[in-house]
């Protein structure tokens, strides 16, 4: 089965017309994060780091992904954080709920790596 193909069965949320616009960009860049094949032990892994580079990438605009850092309900009240360039790939992964499986997941193997 296809990377395109266990990605839509895996995370049914995402738009089919998002997976086909942006999972062949994804697919051909993905390796350069994990460093690791695309096999039966990985692929867990390899979908949720797709994840999150999907959402990434698919973002309405180029302003970086903010994390909400407050909130109140009564009287309503929103604020939102900044992640720093240059900040390490905890925050990066951390961004999405994808991402952090992806640390999750890689944080248990011995032999996963960071790029």
């Amino acid at each position: 089965m296809a990377l395109i193909d266990e990605f839509k069965a895996r995370f049914p949320e995402f738009d089919t017309a998002v997976v086909d616009q942006y999972l062949p960009v994804i697919e051909d860049v993905w390796p350069c994060y994990y460093g690791q094949e695309y096999a039966a032990c990985n692929k867990e892994i390899v979908l949720n780091l797709v994840a999150h580079l999907l959402v990434i990438q698919s973002a309405p605009s180029t302003a970086p992904i903010k994390e909400e850092s407050s909130r109140s309900v009564g009287s309503v009240s929103v604020s939102f954080e900044s992640r720093a360039a240059g900040s390490n790939l905890s925050d990066f992964f951390g961004s999405t709920k994808y991402g952090q499986m992806y640390l999750m997941l890689t944080s248990t193997r011995r032999r996963a790596f960071f790029v």
